[in-house]
């Protein structure tokens, strides 16, 4: 709900999650700028939500999980790093005049890479404090972390377009029909999820048909 109020409202939201040993901070793409232009490689776009990756509606993630699964338990470092980087990456944002709608830097541009470096390279994806990347992922098992950059799913359960519409036109029927739905499947219909898997579906269907018939053609 957050992530499509967010949208909704063209608001700033930044989201830090937690795994056992790893943990992530995001921020969700607005609207887009009016006067933007894409870099050629898509990543002037939307940037993506933290639902973005998922190709299902969200669901209890307490049920037939084991313990390190759920999400409860944590080592007790990640909250404060993944809390401080959340606050750092809020106010790069605010100091770019963009906001939330800055650009995040290329995955070309070599941000993703783990080498130490003091100084960045000044560009349209930077503040006057640095690099604001869309994600930073850690792990406290191998000491490192990572800034990919997604753009959005068109699909997304959490920020496409249909979600939107009908959350704008309105917002009460369409909270109380996600409510009510304890499978996902209205959120999933919605969003057009569903006729994607079916497409998907039929897709893999065909390719294992022309296997098939090729293993055939070779006997």
């Amino acid at each position: 709900l957050p992530t499509v109020m967010a949208r909704a409202s063209d608001k700033m939201l930044i989201n830090a999650a937690l795994g056992l040993d790893s943990w992530l901070v995001m921020r969700h793409g607005g609207n887009g700028s009016q006067n933007s232009e894409t870099d050629g490689c898509g990543f002037r776009d939307r940037l993506g939500c933290y639902f973005c990756n998922d190709i299902v509606a969200p669901e209890n993630s307490t049920n037939n999980r084991t313990l390190d699964q759920q999400c409860t338990v944590t080592r007790p470092g990640l909250a404060p790093i993944a809390s401080s980087m959340a606050v750092e990456l809020c106010i790069s944002l605010l100091h770019h005049e963009e906001k939330h709608n800055a650009p995040a830097p290329s995955p070309l541009a070599g941000h993703g890479s783990s080498s130490f470096s003091p100084t960045v390279e000044f560009s349209d994806s930077t503040s006057p404090l640095g690099v604001m990347p869309h994600q930073i992922r850690g792990s406290i098992v191998s000491y490192t972390m990572m800034t990919p950059t997604v753009p959005a799913f068109k699909y997304c359960t959490g920020c496409c377009d249909p979600v939107l519409d009908a959350y704008k036109k309105d917002w009460f029927s369409f909270l109380k029909n996600v409510c009510n739905c304890p499978d996902g499947s209205f959120l999933e219909d919605t969003a057009g999820l569903t006729a994607f898997r079916d497409e998907a579906n039929e897709k893999m269907d065909d390719c294992l048909d022309w296997d098939e018939d090729s293993e055939g053609d070779e006997l």
